[in-house]
């Protein structure tokens, strides 16, 4: 048990020292175990007194004053600080009036038993167009009939055809 003592020992001395250059010696444990997400790159002062060139998308970075970036005494070493961007909330667009209503008139549509075939619906300023084909006339005339009873339908354009019955 001694032996490994001896060698642990000189082993966390030198991680210890390999943390400390890459500037992680100031973390404490609690920030180690939890994951971090990625951070932003750190800010890198030029060598000469040119433009300071901040990073593409992140406004929030800025400089450090000339004062922070003089290198730091002796073997001492600061830990980098990173910049925090704020989460995004992304939401879909509401759909429009006519969207609408092309949707309520295809729902219905669709849940009427008695129409077989394909059928296109549009809608435009309360307009509904029906296009598409069905078995017999008498579909053509429920379809326009159930478009008409949907809350918002001001005219109907009927462009359906059927397979039989009319030519």
């Amino acid at each position: 048990m001694n032996a490994r003592l001896k060698l642990a020992v000189p082993l966390m001395l030198a991680t210890t020292a390999a943390l400390a250059a890459t500037g992680y010696a100031n973390m404490n444990a609690s920030e180690a175990s939890t994951p971090q997400a990625p951070a932003a790159q750190p800010y890198v002062a030029p060598a000469d007194n040119a433009a300071i060139a901040q990073p593409a998308g992140n406004a929030a970075a800025t400089p450090p004053a000339e004062e922070s970036i003089a290198a730091p005494a002796g073997d001492a070493v600061q830990p980098v600080q990173y910049s925090t961007r704020e989460s995004v909330t992304v939401t879909a667009p509401r759909p429009s009036n006519d969207e609408l209503l092309r949707n309520a008139v295809m729902d219905r549509l669709s849940g009427d038993a008695r129409l077989q075939g394909r059928i296109g619906v549009e809608a435009y300023r309360h307009t509904v167009s029906l296009t598409g084909r069905v078995m017999s006339t008498s579909q053509v005339d429920r379809a326009e009939s159930l478009a008409r009873g949907v809350d918002g339908v001001w005219d109907v354009n009927n462009y359906i055809t059927a397979r039989v019955g009319r030519s």
